[in-house]
Formats: C-alpha cells, structure tokens, sequence
C-alpha cells in the first residue's frame, strides 16, 4: 500500500455498488428544482443581501473546492468516478482523508451556497432531498460495497475518517 491509495484489486465488469442513478445527476435534478420551485413560488429570505452573497459564494466555492479535490484525485489515480462501475483501489489521501464522500459533502455545499447568494429558501433547502438521496440509497451501497471489496483496509479507514466532515 503506497500513501496514496490501498492496494489494486483486479475488478470484474458486474462488481460495483450498482447505482444506476448518478449522484451528479441527483445533484442536477435538485437544483433545477429548486430554481423551479423559486420561480413558481418566490420564498425570498429576508435577510440582508451582502453577507448572504458573500457567504453563499464562500460555501459555493468551498463545496467546489473540495469536490473537485475529491474527484481530481480519483481522475489522477485512475480510479472510476462512476458508481456502477467497479473500484480499483480504495482513495484515502487528499480530500478522503477529511471525508469519505467529499464530492457528495461539496455537492450539498454547492446547494446550500446557491441558495444562500440568491437569498432562496426553495434553493437554501435544495440540498435536503439530495442529502437525503445519498444517505439513504447512495451510501449505504457504495459502503456496504467497498467493505466487501476492502475488508479490513476500509474498515480501518472508516474508523479514521467521518463519513461526512
């Protein structure tokens, strides 16, 4: 095992956690109805709008940040992004080493940044039917996938880092 990722395993075809839904299309579908929903039935918070434009941008840019640190590092690794496809190694450096899904924590980042710089309470509360996808049907597969996949090194590895942040 180097320090970047655990050991390759050689993956079969089927061998997966079997999302066929992908996250980032999850992620596509709650905004847009969020921006839906905004437009249909404005819900403007009432708060002042410069802080909440900094603020939204700072989450925004952050949750991009750290997603994109996440996602780089599997890209650089070789290691598949997509969730019906089989994992190489396991990814425990970089952003994983703070999370074990900060490219879904920045998805939910992104969310609630955009909802915050539009001062939007339909795209502030955007990210609870995704947070809500990934934690009760993405996760829980792509765990109970790469502890069969893993064994002892994810174990390890959930014991050390958070699930979320």
């Amino acid at each position: 095992m180097n320090a970047h990722t655990s050991p390759k395993i050689k993956a079969t075809a089927q061998d997966s956690p079997g999302i066929q839904f992908m996250p980032p299309r999850a992620f596509t579908l709650s905004l847009l109805a969020g921006i839906i929903l905004e437009l249909a039935f404005p819900w403007h918070l009432p708060l002042p709008f410069l802080p909440l434009l900094i603020g939204g941008l700072a989450v925004f840019w952050g949750g991009f940040w750290f997603m994109m640190w996440g996602h780089t590092r599997f890209q650089n690794l070789g290691v598949n992004v997509k969730t019906n496809r089989p994992a190489q190694s396991l990814v425990v450096q970089g952003a994983h080493r703070y999370s074990r899904n900060p490219m879904y924590v920045g998805f939910l980042m992104i969310l609630i940044g955009i909802g915050l710089a539009a001062r939007s309470g339909w795209l502030l509360l955007d990210f609870l039917p995704l947070a809500a996808y990934l934690r009760l049907y993405v996760i829980p597969r792509e765990e109970a996938y790469l502890q069969r996949r893993f064994a002892e090194t994810y174990t390890q590895y959930c014991q050390k880092v958070r699930r979320w942040l």
